[in-house]
Formats: structure tokens, sequence, C-alpha cells
């Protein structure tokens, strides 16, 4: 079966890594999963839902997951966003972002307008992930539409995040986030 996930530089890191995996990425032309759409250009409209996850390393096993689970029919994106260099080259610890060695980072969600299409886009966004998720550790918070075991995403950092917001927002007024609760 050949199948186009999405459109990639032919230089980047993620085509060495498909062509390594023998995976043949079409040009974007001749595909249909990639022609462009309104949201792709820049906004979108008001309703949005998106899951992700940080992916250690492209696997056989999670190129079959996305293959698998997508459908374009659905109205969703599937993308990624590759980590590495300079990203790579800051201590886990240095800073409140641990996934610091990621291969990439992997999203599903959508755009939609028609507030009757909030339950059927975010349950096929849920289910795709929810095979994608066994290859992933730990999140991108700012992408995230649900979050979910902050701690655990914030690894070796999370100790630090609370003593941060014990001594700024004991409050915890800034919390609409993965909230990390303060314990004053």
């Amino acid at each position: 079966m050949n199948t186009t996930l999405c459109r990639i530089d032919a230089a980047s890191d993620e085509a060495a890594v498909t062509a390594e995996l023998g995976i043949r990425i079409e040009p974007a032309a001749k595909s249909d999963k990639t022609e462009p759409k309104p949201h792709c250009q820049g906004s979108h409209p008001g309703r949005a839902y998106v899951k992700g996850g940080m992916v250690p390393e492209f696997t056989p096993g999670l190129i079959d997951a996305m293959v698998e689970s997508f459908d374009p029919a659905d109205g969703l994106f599937l993308g990624t966003h590759t980590a590495g260099g300079a990203v790579a080259r800051v201590g886990e610890t240095e800073t409140a972002w641990p996934h610091r060695n990621v291969a990439t980072m992997i999203n599903i969600g959508g755009f939609w307008t028609d507030p009757a299409d909030d339950e059927p886009k975010r349950r096929a966004s849920r289910n795709v992930f929810a095979a994608l998720e066994p290859h992933t550790g730990g999140y991108y918070d700012n992408i995230q539409s649900e979050t979910t075991n902050v701690s655990g995403n914030y690894g070796p950092a999370y100790d630090r995040l609370v003593s941060v917001k014990n001594a700024f927002d004991p409050m915890n007024l800034f919390r609409l986030n993965s909230n990390v609760r303060p314990t004053v």
C-alpha cells in the first residue's frame, strides 16, 4: 500500500528517517491527502481540538499505526514537528520542558466551525491518538486540548516547577494549561 501521510521537505530529517524505513513519500502535488485546505493557510476557525505526543523515534510500528488509524475522510490533520538540533543541545533539566531528545512531536486534530462537529471531531482525534499513544512519551503543553499526567510530562523538571509555582503563583491564577499545582 502506498500512502502519503503529509508533505515533507525532501532534505528534512523526517525524509531521511522515512527513507531509512523504506517508506516512499510521494511529491505533495500527486496526493489528494495534501491539497491545501483553508485552515492550513495561516488561520483557522474558532473550534479546534488537538492531541499530541513526543515521539522518541520513528519506528515501523509507529508508521503502521499512523497509516492504519488515520482516515482523511474524518477531516483531521496528522502532522509531525521535528525536534533535535539546537533543542537537543539543552539539558532536560535546564528548562521547564524536558523533551529535548525526542525525534519528533506528532499531533492529530482538526479545525471546524459547526458546533455539531465538536464531539465527532474530538472522538475521531482521540481514536487516532489512542493508536499512536503507545509510541509517545509526554506532550507539548501549548498544543494539547486535554492534558493528563502533568507531573510525568515535566519529568525531572516538575519539582522545580512546583517550587516556582509556590513562590510566584501560590493562588494558582495561571491554571488554564497543564497546571502545575502549588503545594503551599
